[in-house]
């Protein structure tokens, strides 16, 4: 019997495995157990023998009859204690339906535990400290509910703030979620947009599922972040990290010194936004779009002269998290400031000046600070800026200044 113990466990594993999905395949048994595709079959043959109705699934894998009840699963002391490792960490998060649904569920869990095992998981408890959001600080309320429109494909329709505060209503097809910086984020195909778009949960003013059901995406989500990968990261015309051969020659074509900037006085339009899922990229795109649209260069009063600033400041902290983007022109003062413009006092200091050389539309400002981020610069995120001068006026060839505050 000693030798069959090591099998008992792995069937009884097995089973556990077999009701956590709708199918299980056979090299995820095999994974899971390191064992081999053959033992997988023999054992699974070993659990129909025994009365367990287990259904094959040609070329898929395999799946419990539905209806068939086991017996109440047992938990480990190592497990038990994770779960309760991992109630402190949900509590933390940010999302109020998280926090609710894990609770409720954690609850029905501890009821099954054994006494020995609870008397533990409430001593590990007290001794237990999460110190991300220490004020714990509920800022949505939508995770669960967007989870289950994923699950069936159901159409929604939200009023959404943006980083920007623009305020808008969207119809969208809820395709994923993820978290980042302890925000929730939804990936979602817009209706409007007729595209896939990034929205914030903390975001979302309101949210109304629709008795509407929408055709599933064949896309993936490794391949839907591929495809932001690749338009956010891919540069073929500038070498994110230059080879040592070639440092001599980016020194001719790119003019890199450290300078002192004076204080100066920005007027112009801003938005809010991040680089998170390449939404900077299109949100300032957005911006210039309307800063030349509106022909927003002859509305800034005071303005020394047309060059246009594009500066990065109010960070949140570093470039990874949000920030506030002003396009605008140096100005002798803030008194005047038109309506829907925003003004900003620089303090100058010490920066790091370098340049880029090449055609605007092919991302050459994203492009070079890709490689501004890869330089390992001692960074004091206040504020940094790009000058569209003379140099900039042809945007097939054009020369961009740009600045980066260091300590």
């Amino acid at each position: 019997m000693a030798a069959d113990r090591p099998r008992i466990a792995r069937l009884s594993s097995i089973l556990t495995q077999l009701q956590s999905k709708k199918i299980v395949r056979a090299r995820d048994i095999a994974k899971q157990h390191n064992i081999s595709i053959r033992t997988v079959y023999r054992d699974i043959r070993t659990l129909q023998h025994s009365g367990v109705p287990i259904i094959t699934e040609e070329g898929k894998g395999y799946s419990i009859m539905e209806g068939y009840k086991l017996p109440p699963v047992m938990f480990t002391e190592e497990e038990a204690l994770a779960l309760i490792t991992a109630e402190q960490l949900i509590q933390k998060n940010r999302d109020q339906s998280l926090s609710e649904k894990y609770t409720s569920a954690i609850t029905k869990i501890k009821s099954i535990l054994r006494y020995t095992q609870k008397a533990k998981t409430e001593l590990l408890s007290s001794r237990l400290q999460i110190r991300n959001n220490p004020k714990e600080e509920k800022t949505s309320r939508y995770l669960i509910q967007l989870q289950s429109t994923i699950a069936n494909f159901q159409v929604v329709k939200i009023e959404y703030l943006s980083l920007s505060n623009y305020r808008s209503e969207r119809s969208i097809e809820p395709f994923a979620v993820y978290t980042t910086k302890e925000n929730w984020v939804l990936i979602a195909f817009c209706r409007e947009k007729k595209d896939f778009r990034a929205f914030r949960l903390d975001r979302i003013q309101d949210l109304k599922v629709l008795e509407e059901n929408f055709t599933p995406h064949e896309i993936t989500l490794e391949q839907y972040l591929e495809q932001c990968r690749k338009k956010w990261q891919d540069t073929p015309a500038i070498h994110m990290s230059p080879a040592p051969s070639s440092f001599a020659e980016n020194q001719k074509k790119n003019t890199m010194q450290n300078v002192k900037v004076q204080p100066f006085n920005l007027i112009g339009i801003s938005i809010i936004t991040s680089n998170d899922n390449g939404q900077a990229a299109e949100e300032i795109g957005g911006l210039w779009q309307r800063f030349m649209s509106e022909n927003l260069l002859d509305k800034i009063p005071n303005k020394v002269d047309n060059t246009i600033y594009s500066m990065y400041t109010d960070y949140e902290g570093d470039h990874t998290q949000p920030y506030r983007v002003i396009l605008g022109c140096k100005v002798d003062n803030l008194e005047q400031i038109p309506d829907g413009m925003f003004g900003k006092s620089i303090e100058g200091g010490q920066y790091f000046k370098t340049s880029a050389k090449g055609d605007l539309m092919k991302g050459l400002v994203v492009n070079k600070w890709l490689e501004i981020w890869e330089m390992g610069l001692d960074r004091k995120y206040t504020a940094d800026f790009e000058v569209f001068g003379e140099k900039a006026q042809d945007p097939g060839n054009a020369e961009v200044d740009f600045f980066i505050a260091i300590h």
